[in-house]
């Protein structure tokens, strides 16, 4: 039985907490090229269990949380492999999305759809249940809320989207969120800027939105309005066309819309086909445009060590040596992950 409730008064809100610029560049130029990439990646925990842990952030999810056991000694090896401590993630959403069935206090966990129909209370109380059982298996980065604004749609027909309503949304995401922070887990918002009543699932196929830029605006405006309680935000895989032809995880227009509102920039999960097919390109380019949009976190569903996939660090580390500005680059995403890092806690001591 993991003990979910020990942690309750010893965490407190990550984000109340001003980084520590001094740490923060003192790290960053502790570290080389090669660990600064490293940053950047959020990958599946490594498959070697012995060998030094480089990514900057370790993602769980299906199997790698069936047994908690299991997954907190994993967790507790992984943080102890690596130089800089990692960002530790889920996408801790609810409903069919509820990746930790197995803890008896969060095993009912309503989706989105079903935890609007709460007071603002008992969905903050929902979001400190997830919180302190994440904290209690090691886990201190939430994929979640979702802000998207549905009354139709894909999100609305899966549950994800709280509400058609933009107030319901910011209530409900915005308590969500409290309760994680008060458990000393930071949200992440999704999926910016808004996936609204877009049908299709562009885990599946490209989906463009036709908005007008004014409609994807005010979207957008939604998460600048929940900004106190967000760490960051998850890009969409939706393309905006009257913003940029490709998806927005790949647009340097939206991928700095957020980074101006001091949040670290996410990128939805860049391992699948089609986004590699909407730029006629391969998973590696998808790989080196989102790092050259400008996005600090890229995430990705496959082991960073894994034989028959990408050297996710390698390619970062040798776009970054091929030229001033895509070095420049590395330095202002590699300072944005370290400061929320300092932020959380994780660099006290560097």
């Amino acid at each position: 039985m993991i003990p979910v409730v020990a942690l309750v008064v010893l965490s407190s809100n990550p984000l109340t907490r001003a980084p520590d610029e001094a740490r923060v560049e003192r790290v960053l130029a502790s570290l080389t090229t090669r660990e600064k990439a490293g940053q950047l990646v959020m990958a599946y925990p490594q498959i070697g269990k012995e060998t030094p842990v480089e990514v900057g952030g370790i993602l769980l999810v299906g199997a790698a949380l069936k047994n908690l056991g299991k997954t907190k000694e994993r967790v507790e090896s992984s943080v102890a492999r690596a130089k800089i401590p990692p960002f530790v993630a889920a996408d801790m959403e609810g409903g069919p999305q509820n990746r930790m069935k197995k803890v008896a206090s969060i095993r009912e966990l309503p989706v989105a759809r079903e935890m609007a129909k709460l007071d603002d209370a008992a969905v903050k109380t929902w979001g400190h249940k997830v919180g302190v059982a994440m904290k209690a298996l090691g886990l201190n980065m939430n994929l979640a809320p979702v802000l998207d604004v549905s009354s139709a749609g894909h999100m609305e027909r899966n549950g994800r989207s709280y509400s058609g309503d933009e107030e319901v949304v910011l209530k409900k995401a915005t308590a969500y969120a409290r309760g994680l922070l008060e458990a000393g887990v930071v949200p992440i918002g999704k999926h910016y800027p808004g996936y609204g009543d877009t049908d299709g699932d562009s885990d599946h196929a490209l989906v463009v939105s036709d908005w007008p830029k004014e409609k994807v605006l005010g979207h957008a405006d939604l998460f600048v309005r929940a900004k106190d309680v967000l760490a960051g935000v998850m890009l969409a895989n939706v393309a905006y066309a009257a913003l940029d032809e490709k998806p927005a995880i790949l647009s340097k227009t939206l991928v700095a819309r957020a980074h101006a509102h001091d949040w670290v920039a996410v990128t939805d999960d860049i391992s699948i086909t089609m986004l590699a097919d909407a730029i006629g390109g391969t998973t590696e380019d998808v790989l080196v445009q989102s790092f050259l949009a400008g996005n600090d976190i890229l995430l990705t569903t496959a082991p960073p060590d894994w034989d028959k996939g990408l050297d996710y660090i390698g390619i970062l580390t040798r776009t970054a040596e091929g030229s001033e500005a895509a070095k420049a680059q590395l330095e202002e995403s590699c300072r944005r992950v370290l400061r929320l890092k300092d932020r959380m806690g994780l660099l006290d001591g560097k």
